[in-house]
């Protein structure tokens, strides 16, 4: 009864599973074990005799001890699927859950008992929607801004057809950082600073002046908060290569600014066929000859042409956005 908030929000949890006849008429796949232990689900006395992970990690909690009685924690415990373990636990709750006329809730031996168990269940509701719309608000900030800023930037006729989104490699930023700042001071970029290619500064920091330059200056722009200029952390998400990494590293960079890129593209709203104009990396490198270029490079190049993603050279960018006026 100590822990009557998790058994509030765990019966909250259990109301949205399906029933054991739901899951029975449902065609699904399980296993015989799953199978037969609904078939039982509605019987007084439940026969929990099958091992959960959860069980496993809670052996010995206190509060547990007797509901862990029944349990042989030397057997082998059958290998579940999520959806298996699901079912499960759904007929698991009566052993400590209770159906009620509206939910499912804790057994307290008395009628106030109940009656407070019902209302903290209630209010773990209230709190459950408070979060989604909390939530909802910070996204709908979030793409606000994103629209705000979009709309402040200067965007003459002539510029339209540039992207709004830049991310210079790590190559752009050690040679030509006074172009990297015009671009971020113009009001038309918006600059995005990619975790590897700051990562690759760090790397060259000790023999490369340019690398150091560069990040006093993003160090001193992502302190004062610069909307024109941001740091996109990892996106956590993208297949690390870690063999590329070892063999061509330039490679490996691209690829890893290239998740980057689709991440922004993503979160942004856009989907996988409207990238197309939004995003430019803007590269250090000389691309006039591309077959000059190893083959896990030019793989990375047709790679963001595949995905809508220009790559232009920084000085040739530069000297286009200037033209242009």
């Amino acid at each position: 009864q100590s822990s009557q908030s998790l058994w509030n929000r765990l019966s909250v949890l259990l109301n949205l599973l399906p029933s054991a006849a739901d899951l029975q008429e449902s065609g699904l796949a399980l296993c015989d074990e799953v199978k037969d232990m609904l078939s039982d689900a509605e019987l007084p006395d439940l026969k929990a005799n099958l091992l959960l992970p959860e069980d496993v990690a809670l052996r010995n909690l206190p509060p547990l001890k007797n509901a862990h009685k029944r349990f042989n924690f030397e057997q082998d415990r059958p290998i579940f699927s999520a959806l298996e373990e699901v079912s499960w636990a759904k007929s698991w709750k009566k052993n400590q859950i209770q159906p009620g006329l509206l939910c499912y809730v804790v057994p307290f031996p008395s009628t106030e008992g109940l009656s407070r168990v019902l209302q903290g269940a209630a209010d773990a509701a209230e709190e459950a929607r408070r979060n989604r719309l909390m939530r909802d608000m910070a996204q709908l900030r979030l793409q606000l801004e994103v629209s705000q800023l979009e709309g402040s930037l200067q965007q003459p006729k002539a510029q339209s057809a540039m992207s709004p989104y830049l991310v210079p490699d790590t190559q752009a930023l050690c040679q030509h950082l006074a172009l990297v700042k015009q671009l971020a001071t113009s009001g038309r970029f918006i600059i995005i600073i990619p975790r590897t290619v700051i990562d690759g500064l760090d790397f060259l920091k000790k023999e490369n002046a340019g690398a150091r330059d560069s990040i006093r200056y993003l160090e001193a722009e992502f302190k004062k908060g610069n909307r024109y200029i941001r740091c996109q952390k990892d996106v956590g998400k993208s297949f690390e290569r870690h063999k590329l990494k070892r063999q061509d590293l330039d490679a490996w960079n691209l690829y890893k600014i290239l998740d980057s890129c689709k991440q922004l593209t993503v979160s942004q709203g856009s989907g996988e066929d409207d990238t197309t104009g939004m995003v430019t990396i803007i590269t250090g490198f000389q691309l006039e000859d591309p077959s000059s270029f190893s083959v896990p490079m030019q793989s990375a190049i047709q790679a963001a042409a595949n995905a809508s993603i220009e790559i232009k050279n920084v000085l040739e960018f530069y000297k286009q956005w200037k033209e242009m006026g």
